[in-house]
């Protein structure tokens, strides 16, 4: 079994075809973990949640656009300031569009995928002590011990700040390696690569917008790109 790890997907289903077709995983064999955003962006986030359904060994790190929809489904906007409103302005609208049948609400497929987002999880850590997480954490605090849940998918100090921070200085992270999405990286790295700062590796490089979608075999780091 080979551990793979995918950027934020952002509903870009025609990429996510083609990661998994060119990495050449396999849906039985292989381990998957989503570094969350599976929605908002493009227009297939359903088609897109659909497919990873399909996967045995799959982990779905919960991203902040995924909770967005998460909230959605269930109605819970409570102490979530902005709300709705909030989400429809940063992408939601889309996504709600996607989830419309003949223009209704398509309540079957809503409920089918908001059982399957209950299983997404705030981080995960595998068996090599690799730490995978949307948007990073308050490295005061042990990963299980966060004062906010909201840091494990908002926060970008962990890739704007702490990780530069340890590259100079010559440190890394306490794992052995990390592994985050959320701020995305084509903008400032033109190549569209994945970069990796310290032993932080950020695997979003703007497939919910004009860049690419990155998945990467975390043993080899060899990694395949959409077009």
């Amino acid at each position: 079994m080979r551990t793979l790890c995918i950027g934020d997907i952002h509903g870009n289903y025609k990429a996510l075809v083609q990661a998994l077709e060119r990495s050449k995983f396999d849906m039985k064999k292989d381990r998957l973990i989503s570094l969350g955003d599976i929605y908002d962006g493009h227009s297939k986030g359903p088609e897109c949640v659909d497919l990873l359904m399909k996967i045995k060994n799959f982990v779905w790190v919960l991203g902040n656009h995924d909770e967005f929809v998460r909230r959605w489904f269930t109605g819970d906007w409570k102490k979530y300031p902005g709300g709705e409103t909030k989400w429809l302005k940063k992408g939601g609208l889309i996504t709600k569009d996607a989830y419309q049948k003949n223009g209704k609400l398509n309540k079957k497929l809503i409920k089918k995928h908001a059982e399957f987002v209950k299983k997404a999880v705030l981080y995960f850590v595998d068996e090599k002590n690799r730490l995978y997480v949307h948007a990073g954490l308050d490295w005061k605090y042990p990963v299980h011990k966060q004062p906010s849940e909201s840091n494990y998918y908002l926060g970008r100090d962990t890739w704007r700040v702490d990780a530069p921070k340890l590259k100079k200085a010559g440190k890394k992270f306490p794992y052995k390696n990390v592994f985050i999405g959320h701020t995305h990286t084509e903008l400032d790295y033109l190549d569209c690569k994945p970069v990796k700062i310290a032993n932080v590796w950020n695997l979003d490089q703007g497939a919910g917008w004009e860049g690419k979608l990155t998945i990467m075999d975390v043993d080899t780091f060899k990694y395949w790109q959409c077009d």
